[in-house]
């Protein structure tokens, strides 16, 4: 049905665009690598999708998503050169092979930083394991050698008949641009444009979790709307994307409607805009400290929130009960030695005797390493936060420092520990990462709890601590634990990033509201109507992500499918290789999660360093969807 579909339209491509496609085409009959478009321009017909200018024995490609060979099926003799539209391992993955043959391989300025030999070398050496969040995805493993990265909007190329202009449209990624394609002898003719991934089909974005360019904002979301606009007033006849189907009818009007859909999964990204906005008339609650405390970064002076619990920046100190003992959560940085020399002097108290983390983010937990104590106090946490911070290399997460941690107690969800007379509930808390945890405890005769990042004041920053897919977060987890919480319903949200302050009902009933109503826009742009599924590179994980290892060795590998536990129609995932070991495929079969086992032998002359693997990732829609990798670090 699929395949008369495509041909269907592919006919009326070629009636309604007679005029543009007026020349005849170099070949009789495409081959079945590819499909004719007409005019001399051939689509590849595996996904992601190239696209081939065809000018007798000469070819211009948009994306090196096909390789020579493939090409070579055409009939021409060269490449005139290749047109990237973004550094997408996917869509650039045969470019060093072009390179290779001579033929050039051109990109966006803002590609550099991507596409550069030096450039992913450093991309990798800071990627693993990965301190902030500002992170690209589908990194290819090793820069393109000799890659031109000179490409800039609004200065045309031309080829044989066609004139072709640059145009920016930054969201599926920072560097993102599209190729607008005319007859040079009649610019007033029908117009194709070749839009890379900034469109995949009608109210749809092919793997929208690569617009999460940080973990708080709609900063990727934005932009990725303004481009859809953009391209809209150059009203094309025809949108060829990398995936998704050619749109041959209303290109103008799909891609304003797609816009208002990212405009409304941006907006979600606030619970404080959906809460003011779309509600109306917000609560009113107090904060429990000065507002000086938000956003600092502990370099204020302590603030006390009662009689025994003290706050500064991140970092939470409480007085035991039953001695001059502390506990403290969250330490970050260097600053909090310092810090708690001043708050043990000036409050009489005693030595730290007990550490824990709420969440898995370096600044709630990379001060434990400069502590006095560290040595000689207890460290807990909840066991799921803990895993990435024994293991830094283990998981692909953002915000990890490289040094492991050692813990005294790991705590399940739900399950109670006691210290210093106070009794602590730990619960699973997810929503900034699925990595965090909420601490419950009476202290000072109030019900209180600990909400890591999840959950800040209304009127601080967007009310949340952002979702993003590379956190592992949804606005429906953020949703349920908003849940738990109004379940418990504490008299006091003790945030974190200088912010405690007075639970409200109505405004935790607001957030449940918000979850769901966020998630039902993520849902809308996501291909297959699930962000849960969608907007994730993790539903194929690879762990660890570093392995260290000899040339010859054998390494062990685990692959796992939907690491949330949801069922999955199945995949089909290829560790690449690249000549160190065989390339081995794995089949997944629908079901819940699934964990396989792959060993590997490198080669025996591998050399030293780093040595980064693309694990491919394919499903029933034919495009890669999540984005594992794993490295090893041969010494």
């Amino acid at each position: 049905m699929r395949s008369r579909v495509t041909l269907a339209l592919l006919s009326v491509l070629a009636v309604s665009a007679a005029a543009w496609f007026s020349a005849a085409d170099p070949q009789d009959d495409a081959p079945k690598s590819w499909e004719k478009l007409g005019g001399g321009i051939f689509r590849s017909t595996a996904m992601p999708h190239s696209y081939a200018i065809v000018s007798g024995d000469k070819a211009m490609l948009i994306d090196a998503a096909a390789s020579p060979e493939v090409v070579a099926k055409l009939g021409v003799k060269s490449i005139e050169a290749v047109l990237l539209t973004h550094h997408h391992r996917d869509t650039a993955e045969f470019a060093s092979d072009y390179r290779k043959k001579g033929w050039s391989v051109r990109a966006p300025k803002e590609s550099a930083d991507w596409l550069t030999p030096d450039n992913v070398a450093k991309f990798w050496k800071d990627s693993i394991p990965l301190r902030n969040s500002r992170t690209a995805y589908f990194m290819l493993p090793v820069g393109v050698e000799g890659v031109d990265c000179t490409i800039e909007e609004n200065k045309p190329l031309t080829f044989g008949k066609w004139k072709l202009r640059p145009v920016a449209t930054p969201g599926h990624s920072r560097d993102h641009f599209s190729y607008l394609c005319e007859l040079a002898d009649n610019p007033k003719g029908p117009t194709i444009l070749f839009c890379g991934d900034a469109f995949c089909t009608e109210g749809k974005l092919w793997t929208p979790y690569t617009t999460d360019w940080d973990h708080w904002t709609d900063v990727g979301l934005k932009p990725m709307a303004e481009s859809l606009r953009k391209i809209a007033k150059l009203k094309p006849s025809t949108l060829c994307p990398a995936h998704g189907p050619v749109l041959l009818k209303d290109a103008a009007k799909a891609l304003e409607d797609t816009a208002k859909l990212v405009d409304e999964a941006g907006f979600q990204k606030s619970f404080e805009r959906f809460s003011k906005d779309r509600l109306g008339n917000q609560p009113k609650y107090e904060f429990l400290v000065p507002k000086e405390q938000v956003a600092s970064g502990g370099d204020k002076p302590w603030s006390k929130v009662s009689d025994h619990v003290w706050i500064t920046g991140n970092t939470y100190v409480i007085k035991s009960k039953t001695g001059d003992g502390i506990f403290v959560l969250d330490p970050w940085g260097k600053k909090l030695v310092e810090q708690l020399e001043t708050i043990t002097k000036a409050e009489k108290l005693g030595a730290i005797e007990l550490v824990a983390f709420s969440h898995a983010h370096y600044d709630h937990f990379d001060g434990v390493h400069v502590l006095k104590e560290r040595d000689r106090c207890e460290v807990w946490s909840l066991d799921l936060v803990a895993i990435p911070l024994k293991d830094p290399v283990k998981l692909r997460a953002p915000f990890l420092d490289h040094r492991p941690i050692k813990f005294t107690k790991e705590l399940k969800d739900g399950e109670t520990a006691t210290w210093g007379g106070y009794t602590f509930k730990f619960h699973h808390l997810p929503g900034q990462s699925w990595f965090t945890s909420g601490i419950e405890a009476t202290i000072d005769g109030k019900r209180c709890m600990f909400t890591a990042d999840n959950f800040f004041h209304q009127d601080q920053f967007s009310g949340t601590g952002g979702w993003m897919g590379l956190n592992r977060s949804s606005p429906a987890v953020y949703g349920t634990s908003a849940g738990k919480v109004l379940d418990i319903a504490p008299e006091w949200v003790l945030a974190e990033h200088g912010g405690p302050y007075v639970f409200d009902k109505e405004d935790y009933r607001r957030r449940v509201k918000w979850g769901e109503a966020a998630a039902k826009a993520c849902n809308a742009v996501c291909v297959s109507g699930d962000h849960r599924r969608d907007w994730t590179p993790h539903r194929v994980s690879v762990e660890p992500t570093l392995t260290t290892a000899k040339a010859g060795d054998e390494i062990t590998v685990q692959v796992t499918l939907s690491e949330s536990g949801r069922d999955d129609p199945g995949a089909t995932v290829t560790l690449r290789g690249r000549g160190v070991f065989a390339d081995e495929t794995l089949t997944f079969g629908a079901g819940a999660k699934q964990t396989k086992t792959v060993k590997l032998k490198l080669s025996a002359t591998l050399p030293a360093g780093r040595h980064v693997f693309w694990v491919r990732t394919t499903d029933k829609t034919g495009g890669e969807f999540a984005d594992p990798y794993f490295a090893v670090d041969v010494n």
